[in-house]
């Protein structure tokens, strides 16, 4: 059980690091580093990896060991598409089949989201910001009916939040988020299926186009080409129904 719990630990904290973009996209992760800053066996830090390999947060390759994930423009892209169909589609069957209880945990958390600032400085974001960010989205679509629709949702959402996370230093556009989750919440409650997918579609949509316009190190977008584009491909994204 000891050893479950150190290798548990180990996985979480490493998650948290890759989400939150320490180590680069392409670097090696060297697990004899890894056991002696966390204080665990090799063993332990193999088996998180291999966890996080599963997540698409990891690469494993033959003879070469572990490395970070690369990300690219045309992966956030395609991600982004998939993402906005399935969370629509989700979205829909939850206000179709959400009760009071589910009304009010949504408020709930919109309420404690809406009054947590997103930044502790004005570099580094707020972990309760982060935490409440990604329940808000869970209670959305928690009145799904559908298993692997919220199989899939849950994967796309963790590589979406990877990008989100990773990205947002490289990028300098005001944002008026709290309308965008109040419009959503608001759609949402008032049963609106149509235009709560289409602000829902808006909101994930904005948040990519703000990513591709920035010059974030995409292995695919030479530095300093992204944010003179002007237009990026994946343009006119359709909402699921």
């Amino acid at each position: 059980m000891a050893s479950a719990s150190r290798t548990t630990q180990t996985y979480e904290e490493l998650k948290r690091e890759l989400l939150d973009g320490v180590h680069a996209p392409g670097s090696k992760l060297l697990i004899d580093q890894f056991a002696e800053r966390f204080g665990v066996s090799l063993g332990a830090v193999r088996e998180a990896l291999s966890r996080l390999t599963s997540d698409r947060l990891v690469v494993a390759e033959p003879q070469r060991g572990f490395s970070v994930a690369p990300i690219s423009a045309s992966d956030l892209i395609d991600l982004t598409q998939v993402r906005i169909d399935i969370e629509t589609r989700c979205l829909r069957s939850s206000i179709m089949r959400g009760n009071l209880e589910w009304e009010g945990r949504l408020l709930d958390t919109w309420h404690q989201l809406s009054r947590t600032p997103a930044n502790v400085t004005s570099d580094q974001i707020n972990p309760d910001w982060t935490r409440l960010h990604a329940r808000y989205h869970d209670d959305l679509i928690a009145a799904c009916d559908s298993v692997w629709w919220l199989r899939l949702r849950d994967q796309l959402f963790l590589q979406a939040e990877r990008y989100r996370r990773m990205l947002l230093p490289y990028t300098r556009v005001e944002r008026r988020v709290d309308e965008e989750h109040r419009e959503i919440v608001d759609l949402t409650l008032a049963r609106q299926s149509d235009r709560a997918c289409e602000a829902l579609a808006a909101h994930l949509q904005r948040t990519a186009d703000i990513l591709l316009a920035s010059d974030a190190p995409f292995a695919d977008v030479p530095r300093g080409i992204a944010s003179s584009r002007g237009t990026r491909p994946g343009a006119g994204v359709k909402v699921g129904k």
